[in-house]
C-alpha cells in the first residue's frame, strides 16, 4: 500500500514540473534554443532527477522540447521549414475539427466556452500579451476536445503548442496586434459554434489563424535578422 501511494505522488510530481516547464516556455521565460538541464532543474525545484527527466520526456512529445545527441534538452526553436509544415498542418486540420465541434457539441458544451472567452477579454483589456496567448491556447484545447476525435487533438496539440510557444518567446513584436480585434474574431467563432454553424464557425477560425501566422512569421524574420547582424557584429 505504501509502495502504491509512493507511485502516485511521483507521477503528480511529474506533471507539476510538467506545467511548470509548460508554462514558462508559453510564457516565453525560456528563449528558443535554451538549454534545459536535468541536474538544474532538479536543484531548482527541490527533487531527484526522475520526475525532472519524466517531465521531459513528455514535454519532447508534446513539441516543445527538444533532444540533441549526447547533450542536454533544448526549448524548441522552429526553422522556416518546421514553421512552413505546422502551419500547413495547422490550416488542413483545425478548420475540420472546428466543425467536428460544432456539429457535435452540446448545450453544456457550448455554454462552457463563454466564460474563456471572458478570460481571453479581460487579457486584452490588460494589454498582457503572454496571458492572452496562453488562455486563448486554452479555448482552442477546450474546441479541439469538444469535437470527439481525440487523435485529431493530440496532432494540433503537437502541431499548434509549439507555434503558440514560440510565438510568444518571440513577442517583441506583440504591440502590433490588436487583442481586442482578436478577442472580437474568437467570439463570432464561438456564436457561430453554440449555434451548431460549422461552417461559419471554421470561418472565423481561418481568420484567426491567419492573424496568428502573420504575426508568428514576421517575428520569426525579425530574429533571423539580428542574429544576422549579432554576427556581422561579432566579426
Amino acid at each position: 500500500m505504501e509502495h502504491t501511494n509512493l507511485t502516485i505522488n511521483a507521477k503528480s510530481l511529474r506533471d507539476e514540473i510538467v506545467e511548470a516547464l509548460q508554462r514558462g516556455v508559453i510564457l516565453g521565460l525560456y528563449q528558443p534554443g535554451a538549454p534545459l538541464v536535468e541536474r538544474e532543474l532538479a536543484a531548482q525545484f527541490g527533487v531527484s532527477s526522475i520526475p525532472v527527466r519524466e517531465a521531459l520526456q513528455e514535454l519532447e512529445s508534446r513539441g516543445l522540447v527538444t533532444k540533441r545527441p549526447n547533450r542536454s534538452c533544448c526549448v524548441i526553436e522552429l526553422s522556416p521549414a518546421e514553421l512552413d509544415q505546422m502551419f500547413e498542418l495547422r490550416a488542413l486540420l483545425e478548420p475540420q475539427v472546428i466543425r467536428w465541434a460544432a456539429e457535435r457539441m452540446s448545450a453544456e458544451d457550448a455554454a462552457s466556452l463563454a466564460p474563456l472567452v471572458e478570460n481571453l477579454r479581460s487579457a486584452a483589456g490588460e494589454r498582457d500579451f503572454a496571458q492572452f496567448f496562453q488562455r486563448d491556447l486554452i479555448l482552442h484545447r477546450r474546441i479541439w476536445e469538444l469535437s470527439g476525435n481525440r487523435f485529431a487533438a493530440q496532432a494540433l496539440e503537437r502541431a499548434v503548442l509549439p507555434l503558440f510557444a514560440f510565438g510568444l518567446m518571440r513577442d517583441h513584436r506583440a504591440e502590433e496586434l490588436n487583442l481586442n480585434r482578436e478577442v472580437e474574431k474568437h467570439e463570432q467563432m464561438v456564436r457561430a459554434l453554440r449555434a451548431g454553424q460549422p461552417e461559419r464557425a471554421a470561418e472565423s477560425l481561418s481568420k484567426i489563424a491567419s492573424g496568428f501566422e502573420t504575426h508568428v512569421r514576421a517575428d520569426a524574420r525579425a530574429a533571423r535578422g539580428d542574429k544576422t547582424r549579432g554576427k556581422k557584429s561579432a566579426r
